[in-house]
């Protein structure tokens, strides 16, 4: 039952969480482009709103990392395939990921643009691989020294292969969706970017501290970004400029951070695993001697 409800719980609260986030990513990206950070504040209530139910789904892991695993394989399924299949829109090419997100815009502009934003520039593949890796090497035992290193690396290093990946996506998304020339390597390089972290972060599965760290430093910086005005940054290079506003209001790397953190708490709050109280066990049998000694010695008496 418990590893059922982690499962519904997981997939539902990413779908909506994923659907919020594009909704107010998006909206939010079309306001800011035509009254400023102003009018695109409401908007980001939206985006906070989605990325709290994607740590949702994240926490079931400390109740079964099955509902993980599903929810991170449909991130990356669905990224994935909308990045490796070319995107020739002249000749009537392209993948069902963009024939769905294409197909949004007569639902709503908005919720379309922010769902290519999503796709494009990685963080639907962050955050399936960050689900997936955790998921898998989620275990109940008691946790090494050993362990704890790796994971502590793994989530300083990842942050090194998040930025690789926001970068790689904001090349894909110019390339793809502004120019109409879809590049094979730049797809590839994309994905190996976004594998990269998910090995990365995958150590966070045996101890929370890599996905505390990546996820706090993440988290923390798309927060800044959510809510800043682009002008406070105008000074930077062109790349960043033409990244960073849709980075920050698209809630992408806020998103990637807060799953984060979710896979964090619940793996810090899974319970260790009942071997570990079985040396303990052991020693109950030999705790009974001096009872069998006594009714010997009892017996003999008689």
């Amino acid at each position: 039952m418990r590893t059922t409800l982690s499962i519904v719980i997981a997939l539902v609260a990413s779908l909506l969480g994923t659907g919020l986030l594009w909704y107010g990513g998006g909206h939010a990206l079309f306001e800011l482009g035509r009254f400023g950070a102003e009018g695109a504040s409401g908007y980001a209530l939206i985006v906070a709103l989605g990325c709290v139910l994607l740590a949702g789904a994240a926490v079931t892991v400390r109740w079964s990392a099955i509902g993980v695993i599903a929810a991170g394989a449909v991130h990356v399924l669905f990224s994935m395939v909308g990045i490796v299949v070319p995107f020739r829109p002249g000749d009537s090419v392209s993948s069902p990921t963009t024939q769905l997100l294409g197909g949004l815009y007569d639902l709503d502009a908005g919720l379309a643009t922010g769902g290519y934003y999503f796709v494009a520039f990685g963080g639907g593949l962050l955050i399936g691989v960050a689900l997936l890796g955790v998921g898998i090497l989620a275990r109940r035992g008691r946790v090494t020294a050993l362990a704890r290193v790796l994971s502590a690396v793994g989530g300083v290093l990842a942050l090194g292969a998040a930025g690789w990946t926001f970068a790689t996506g904001g090349d894909f998304y110019h390339r793809t969706f502004q120019v109409l020339n879809w590049d094979a390597g730049v797809a590839i390089m994309l994905l190996v970017a976004s594998l990269v972290f998910g090995v990365l972060i995958a150590p966070s599965g045996r101890s929370a501290i890599g996905a505390w760290i990546a996820g706090g430093v993440l988290s923390l910086l798309g927060v800044v970004l959510l809510v800043a005005d682009p002008v406070a940054y105008a000074g930077l290079p062109p790349q960043l400029l033409a990244s960073l506003p849709v980075l920050g209001w698209s809630g992408t790397i806020l998103a990637v951070g807060m799953t984060l953190l979710g896979l964090a708490l619940g793996i810090t709050l899974r319970p260790v695993d009942d071997l570990a109280a079985a040396p303990t066990a052991s020693v109950a049998p030999a705790a009974t001697a001096p009872d069998a000694a006594a009714q010997d010695a009892a017996a003999g008496s008689v």
